[in-house]
């Protein structure tokens, strides 16, 4: 993840042809059973909306994150979205494509009480 961010922060805007290859594997690191590999893995996303390509972008393909089999990535998915949102503000995502991803989790048969 750190040459990620390294290529990141030296391609700028350049990176975002890179985004779709990816972005499969920076989702499925969301779900990751150590703490410090999925904030890195959030950390990196956010810095790939701020640098390479604007949230909007991004959230268009990681929509896959809210049905992924694991259920720590659907978490990790959500907590994503409250820092891109708390980063970006809601103005820069289309929210009405993402509100019913999130309405689908409350079947999720791993929520927390």
């Amino acid at each position: 993840m750190d040459i990620l961010s390294a290529l990141v922060t030296r391609l700028q805007d350049r990176f975002k042809a890179q985004i779709g290859t990816v972005l499969p594997s920076l989702i499925d690191r969301l779900g990751d059973a150590k703490d410090s590999v999925r904030e890195q893995d959030q950390t990196l996303l956010l810095k790939i909306m701020d640098q390479a390509a604007n949230p909007q972008y991004v959230w268009d393909r990681m929509l896959g994150g809210f049905k992924h089999k694991n259920f720590r990535t659907r978490e990790g998915t959500c907590v994503c979205l409250i820092a891109t949102l708390n980063a970006s503000g809601a103005h820069t995502l289309t929210l009405n494509k993402i509100v019913p991803h999130i309405c689908n989790l409350l079947g999720d048969p791993n929520s927390q009480p």
